[in-house]
């Protein structure tokens, strides 16, 4: 719009300058052939002269304002692309990222490079699911009545599905699957551990067989318990696990603290939108086994509960 603007305005000064040099150029013709009427318009004569000067040089700077501007235009557009790749790298960065507090650390070799007190291969148990409910698909109607009977029995206790989650793999399906957004586990780490961070997998998308991934949990919060019950557990913090993000997410503790703690409460508080069920595919437990502290046998657990 400045451009045509400029544009308009310069032809409207060529053609007032070429009217008043046709003009001048009458007027001296006319003083040529009209000699003694030529000396009453000199004075005219050099009035217009210095108007026709003062608008040429008027004209000659709005031109190269007009070229200023018309460059520097052409520069912001050259550049707007290297901007917007700029901004697409960034975007994929932060996403690849995940969220705060997330480590560096190679996906595809994750459990060789930070220890897990939550595996359950080396000692770690769910011993407690509150009252969780778990989601299982039902294909006759005696499966449905099982499930609820299982369901009723393991209401405040260890569910089975739960230690799926203390598991290596995580192949579609393979996940603690319970009912609604919301749901809990405690679990026994293999010792007395210094929480220093916690990650959550699960699987990405593309793998996904409905290419939804909603089930995802999305708000969590992780406590610190000495005992079983404790009414008073240790926040460690409240944690946002990204669904476009890297699938194993680790997240540093935001209340970290000295002191050891052998049970760790998992609460999900929301998930990504699924209105039937939240899938969590695996949990780990990072920190430093306390000095003295080893991991306890099978038996010493279940004595202690």
């Amino acid at each position: 719009m400045e451009y045509e603007t400029g544009g308009c305005l310069r032809g409207l000064f060529r053609c007032f300058v070429c009217v008043s040099l046709a003009t001048l150029l009458g007027l001296h013709v006319y003083g040529y052939f009209w000699g003694p009427a030529s000396d009453g318009f000199d004075g005219d004569f050099s009035d217009i002269k210095y108007v026709v000067m003062q608008l040429t040089r008027g004209l000659s700077e709005v031109n190269r304002k007009h070229e200023n501007l018309k460059t520097e235009m052409d520069r912001i557009s050259s550049a707007l692309p290297s901007v917007a790749a700029a901004a697409g790298r960034a975007r994929e960065s932060l996403q690849s990222t995940c969220c705060r507090n997330t480590k560096s650390i190679d996906v595809h070799d994750f459990d060789r490079q930070v220890t897990d007190f939550a595996l359950e291969s080396a000692g770690a148990r769910i011993i407690d699911t509150g009252d969780t409910v778990e989601h299982i698909l039902y294909e006759s109607p005696v499966g449905y009545a099982l499930h609820v009977l299982a369901s009723w029995l393991c209401r405040g206790h260890e569910c089975l599905n739960a230690r799926v989650m203390l598991r290596p793999g995580s192949l579609p399906g393979e996940c603690w699957a319970f009912r609604g957004a919301t749901g809990e586990a405690t679990i026994r780490l293999l010792g007395t551990v210094q929480v220093t961070g916690v990650s959550l997998e699960h699987i990405p998308a593309h793998i996904s067989p409905t290419k939804d991934i909603s089930s995802a949990p999305r708000v969590f919060t992780v406590e610190g318990l000495e005992c079983r019950g404790e009414p008073f557990p240790h926040d460690f913090g409240t944690f946002e696990y990204i669904k476009d993000g890297r699938p194993i997410q680790y997240f540093s503790v935001t209340n970290p603290v000295a002191k050891g703690f052998n049970m760790i409460r998992l609460r999900i508080i929301s998930n990504w939108g699924h209105p039937v069920y939240t899938c969590v595919y695996r949990f780990r437990v990072h920190g430093e086994l306390l000095p003295g502290q080893t991991p306890i046998e099978d038996d010493m657990r279940i004595d202690n509960e």
